[in-house]
């Protein structure tokens, strides 16, 4: 039986199964996970770990190098249906939110679960195990639209890096860059956080001071490389991720302080309105009007806040607080000239015809 400290090794390796790790390099991945084990206690585990045939030594001294190798008889695993199940829809669902698939031993009980559900079912448990697997599924909100192609060796470097908490070189290539312009970053990953369409990469940047700078976002598909860097950052263990998205709300975008809005929602045909089903703060009221009704609620302006009001116009209007109203109904109106006139008959219009013409 694997001791605890002895797992932790073996799921190091196991988010690059195929590297020949360096001793001095291992060993700090392991201390950067379990500091109160020293360095001769960690030397002694790789030893214990070599004589039980799960790793291999390769090199003597500094130039030691250590290489995982096959881990039992894989093929004999066969987890219950029930697990299996959840295996795959853990897999099928949570794409990208999981570390690399082969740490620890995560892939050989995927290819279990495949084994035990990929055969024609012998029983009904069996059968409605299976068919379970195509009846739920995941829809982003809003209108979809494409997702940008993130490599994934660029990915799976990031996401084995997190898990390691080690220090990371990213490439990356910002928005509002020239054609082909990077720039370099010394980082330490703290966490992955999935927003559709998009994927982002939560980082601590270290400044040209030497300190670490507070959290801030990165756009994986704009990340160019990334190649692990040791252990020099150091993770604050206070962060917390999901206080960070809910205090910081750095992923409604450009957030400010949150202040109190009253909405006039008008409800027609006897359709309710989707803002009855979802709240919009711990704090929302509704007061019945006629044909519809009056919602309070302690909201943060942002872009998202914005953005959803525009989409729900026809049926929402913003009564305060007053500079957000004059804001969307600036929007609105801006919006209202620009369609107002018949595509073709505009000074715009012939603007944008010249331009594209070839």
């Amino acid at each position: 039986m694997l001791t605890q400290e002895e797992k932790t090794v073996l799921d190091i390796m196991g988010t690059q199964p195929d590297r020949a790790w360096p001793s001095n390099i291992l060993k700090e991945a392991v201390l950067a996970r379990l500091p109160e084990l020293g360095e001769k206690t960690v030397r002694r585990l790789f030893v214990k770990l070599e004589e039980d045939a799960l790793i291999e030594r390769d090199g003597n001294g500094r130039n030691t190098m250590w290489i995982l190798l096959a881990r039992g008889p894989s093929e004999t695993i066969r987890p219950p249906v029930d697990i299996s199940l959840a295996l795959l829809k853990l897999r099928q669902l949570a794409r990208h939110h999981l570390p690399p698939g082969k740490i620890g031993d995560f892939r050989e009980y995927l290819a279990g679960a495949n084994r035990v559900l990929g055969v024609p079912p012998l029983d009904s448990r069996t059968r409605d195990a299976q068919a379970w697997i195509g009846k739920t599924a995941r829809v982003a909100p809003g209108y979809p639209v494409l997702e940008p192609e993130i490599d994934e060796t660029v990915f799976d470097t990031a996401c084995a890096a997190l898990y390691r908490d080690e220090t990371l070189h990213i490439t990356y290539r910002s928005a509002d860059a020239s054609e082909g312009a990077t720039r370099d970053y010394l980082v330490l990953p703290y966490a992955i956080v999935e927003k559709a369409p998009f994927w982002y990469l939560v980082v601590s940047l270290r400044r040209s001071s030497g300190a670490q700078g507070a959290p801030f976002l990165l756009r994986m598909d704009r990340v160019q490389s990334v190649a692990p860097r040791g252990y020099d950052l150091k993770r604050d263990t206070n962060f917390d991720l999901a206080a960070f998205i809910r205090s910081e709300r750095v992923f409604e975008w450009f957030p400010e302080m949150p202040e109190r809005c009253v909405l006039r929602v008008t409800e027609t045909n006897g359709i309710p309105s989707a803002f009855r089903a979802a709240r919009l703060s711990d704090d929302q009221v509704i007061e019945e009007v006629a044909g519809g009704f009056i919602l309070t609620a302690t909201l943060t302006p942002s872009r998202a806040l914005r953005n959803l009001l525009l989409e729900h116009a026809p049926t929402v209007e913003l009564l305060s607080p007053a500079h957000l109203r004059a804001e969307i109904a600036q929007t609105l109106m801006a919006a209202a000239t620009r369609y107002a006139t018949p595509y073709g008959n505009s000074d715009v219009d012939s603007d944008v015809d010249a331009y594209t013409a070839p």
